[in-house]
């Protein structure tokens, strides 16, 4: 075939992809930070999905991935790893007092296991999966709710303090692990479309660290308990100062509320005079734990992750071995 013909036909190709999947292409552009390229493609993307709305080619669309098993309506977020919630009763007895000091984790057993559930990004979803794995099942029930491309900053495009609402009052968890901000380098939206604080503006980590104790709370509001993982150290060392601060903002929101305890995922993955290091040591045994994406972490390290997680919430909340251990 001659090369313009292949060329014609790779175009012809690429436009029909774009006809296609225009909506969710614009939905994956709405999670980009500010800036030109989200600009950009929304200006792009915006005048197709209004032309397919009209004309009803995106119902067809819509028809087809339905049927193809997608669910093009479904949440934002990668809607589709998360666990449905249980639907429990409402509790007993008198509406429980907002606590001044931590408690401990009460005692699971076979018929009453433990509700745990993970919230946050990507790396979050890398947790549940193999929090899953950590826990005994006879004696912990855990729900993966971790949505990709999501974060705090945005609500606008998925509102987690509703989310963490919807998720206390129907799974009322007995411990919430709780990994989010890597997708939080942009400004503050609230969930009108309203810009609340400009990334890199004075105004900004005030407002990021008040987002980030009001989700906390929220978390903890029914007298759960919360281990706040921080954000590990990247490849990419432009980030690090961002990333510290955010990770100070979760510190200091798990210092002040009580049930609340912050694990430092950066010093403990941190290689040797404090850099980033794709190999973590367990005494003279190295381990590969990251991804190649220099950000996430790989099978091994979100099992070390977790059993460390689980270990520190036995030391700050005593969390029962047996859910863990065996």
């Amino acid at each position: 075939m001659p090369a313009g013909r292949v060329l014609v036909s790779l175009l012809v190709a690429l436009l029909l992809w774009v006809l296609l999947y225009a909506p969710e292409l614009e939905r994956s552009s709405q999670t980009q930070p500010d800036g030109l390229r989200r600009t950009v493609s929304l200006a792009v993307l915006r005048p197709i999905v209004w032309a397919e709305e009209r004309i009803g080619l995106a119902r067809i669309v819509d028809d087809a991935s339905t049927a193809l098993g997608r669910h093009p309506d479904a949440a934002v977020g990668g809607g589709g790893d998360v666990d449905p919630l249980p639907s429990l009763p409402p509790p007993s007895g008198h509406p429980k007092r907002p606590r001044d000091h931590d408690t401990k984790i009460r005692v699971p057993t076979a018929s009453n296991p433990l509700r745990v559930v993970v919230v946050g990004d990507s790396l979050a979803q890398g947790i549940g999966t193999f929090a899953e794995r950590i826990f005994r099942p006879n004696l912990v029930n855990v729900f993966r709710e971790g949505r990709i491309s999501t974060g705090l900053s945005r609500e606008d495009f998925f509102d987690w303090p509703e989310q963490m609402r919807e998720i206390v009052h129907r799974a009322r968890p007995d411990l919430t692990i709780v990994m989010i901000g890597e997708n939080d380098g942009q400004s503050l939206v609230d969930r009108h479309g309203n810009t609340i604080a400009q990334v890199g503006t004075m105004g900004f980590p005030a407002a990021y660290a008040q987002r980030v104790h009001d989700f906390a709370r929220i978390a903890s509001s029914e007298g759960g308990h919360v281990i706040w993982v921080g954000l590990p150290q990247i490849r990419d060392t432009r980030r690090w100062d961002f990333i510290g601060r955010q990770n100070q903002a979760f510190a200091e929101a798990a210092a002040e509320l009580p049930n609340v305890a912050y694990f430092d995922t950066w010093n403990t993955f941190a290689g040797p005079g404090g850099g980033y290091n794709a190999y973590y040591r367990n005494g003279s045994h190295l381990t590969l734990v990251r991804a190649d994406d220099g950000v996430h972490f790989n099978a091994d390290g979100y099992t070390i992750l977790m059993q460390q997680v689980v270990a520190f919430a036995g030391q700050q909340f005593h969390l029962d071995p047996r859910t863990y251990e065996g």
